[in-house]
């Protein structure tokens, strides 16, 4: 079970085996393995902490290593990692764990040393060249990580990952032909994506459209759907109506996006009812998006209106802020700042703010009570959100769903972007063909907010006259 990757059978079937024989290391062993594999932080806690008897030996020490990485507690990780490397036949595995700590810390330098000494394992080679990979497309060094990945996959083809990143970096480069086949990978490398709806057909052509009934369905974040319904739009041009399942907190704004469109919510679908469907994603690949002369912009206007939720000044500027995102995004710690960065602008008082993202720290809450001309925005519903943004003058965000809402409302917006941004801001730095009321200001460095934070200031201010 533990060879097909069935670790929950894998799982079941060592744990009765240690029932039969307690503490038998072989089968502690394997249980360790599965819970590093599937990064089950609480049950390899568990069985570590049952084990303490064999607490110098390797698989241990090894259970040690990768559990306080997955807490992230780093220099405690490499410092396991340190002991194992005293075994020069454990050098490959924990070379790579110990890079990956190195990473965390930022200390990216020392981490690429690592993975260029790990080159001399010739029989690993293709997976350090993906790692090295990665590594350079986290810096946002995007032309570096493809000329590794394309060394991986020379070495060996079709590994899911190392196609997935190379297609990000495809996409990035503008390389839409390449990017967007290459892009079908995410189903295939491991980082949870899962197809829905797959009792229907999959759509493979667009000469199977004519006189069915298609299912679209959205499959990423708010953000994404909002981004990728364009194609939807675009597919019209196929076929008479369409349907385009979606979270709830969607449904609302998106049935604004055409007639021919139906909104449904993704959890009262009909699998029945369908002819066809397809993940949106999928969408740019098979209407053939080959350039960004492709990509269509078509502003959403509300047509249903509620009450707006906060009173808002109409003698003064009104600026909402959105400052973070999604902690569980792989990229979050380079996107989100901290509210702090915004304190020396919200200190003018001629300028109203709304605090649009959600949560926020002991220290954020503290500067939030200390101005009056700043408002907590965050228990907002996204439905109420579209509203309250389309009264404000100005929307400042990082790469959140905020940016993709004010953006398809053709809203007035700056877009503050992480040097490593995500693929589908391309290589842009002050426009985008998403969104032409978005302006961008990206960093000029690596995890570097000082500068952009300066020429926002500045761009508050020319707004203001």
């Amino acid at each position: 079970f533990f060879q097909k990757q069935l670790f929950d059978l894998s799982e079941k079937e060592f744990l009765l085996s240690l029932k039969l024989v307690p503490n038998r290391l072989s089968t502690i062993d394997n249980l360790i393995k599965i819970y590093i594999k599937t990064e089950n932080k609480k049950k390899l806690d568990e069985i570590l902490n049952k084990s303490v008897q064999y607490k110098d030996e390797n698989i241990i020490l090894a259970g040690q290593a990768y559990k306080n990485f997955l807490y992230e507690d780093y220099e405690i990780s490499l410092n396991y990692c340190n002991r194992l490397l005293e075994n020069r036949y454990l050098e490959y595995d924990f070379s790579d764990l110990k890079a990956s700590n190195l990473k965390q810390q930022k200390k990216f330098l020392e981490a690429v040393k690592i993975y260029k000494k790990l080159l001399f394992f010739k029989d690993k080679k293709f997976f350090t060249f993906c790692q090295i990979g990665r590594l350079f497309y986290e810096l946002g060094k995007i032309r570096q990580a493809k000329y590794y990945f394309e060394k991986s996959n020379k070495l060996q083809a079709n590994n899911n990952t190392n196609l997935w990143y190379l297609s990000l970096c495809n996409l990035t480069l503008k390389n839409f032909k390449d990017g967007f086949s290459l892009y079908e990978n995410r189903w295939k490398n491991g980082d949870g994506a899962i197809k829905k709806f797959q009792k229907i057909p999959e759509l493979k052509s667009l000469n199977d459209l004519k006189n069915k009934k298609i299912l679209i369905w959205g499959e990423q974040g708010l953000g994404d759907t909002i981004q990728f319904s364009r194609f939807v739009i675009d597919l019209l041009k196929y076929t008479k109506t369409l349907t385009l399942a979606v979270n709830k907190k969607l449904v609302k704004i998106l049935s604004n996006l055409d007639v021919n469109i139906i909104l449904v919510d993704e959890l009262d679908v009909i699998e029945s009812e369908y002819d066809f469907q397809l993940a949106l994603c999928s969408l740019p690949k098979l209407l053939k998006t080959k350039s960004t002369k492709d990509i269509n912009f078509y502003k959403l206007v509300l047509k249903n209106k509620i009450e707006i939720l906060k009173n808002i000044n109409n003698k003064k500027l009104n600026i909402g802020i959105a400052c973070s995102g999604n902690k569980n995004y792989l990229k979050d710690k380079y996107r989100s700042v901290s509210f702090k960065y915004f304190e020396p602008i919200i200190k003018n008082q001629n300028i109203n703010f709304y605090k649009l993202s959600q949560g926020f720290n002991k220290n954020e809450l503290d500067i939030i009570q200390n101005y009056n001309n700043v408002f907590d925005c965050s228990d907002t519903s996204f439905f109420e959100l579209s509203h309250l943004i389309k009264n404000l003058d100005l929307i400042i965000s990082i790469d959140t769903s905020i940016i993709h809402l004010s953006g398809t409302l053709g809203i007035n917006s700056i877009l503050l972007l992480n040097y490593n941004s995500d693929w589908r801001w391309f290589d842009d730095n002050e426009t985008t063909i998403w969104y032409p009321s978005v302006k961008i200001i990206k960093q000029k460095e690596f995890d570097e907010w000082n500068v952009v934070f300066k020429i926002l200031s500045d761009n508050i201010d020319l707004f203001a006259k």
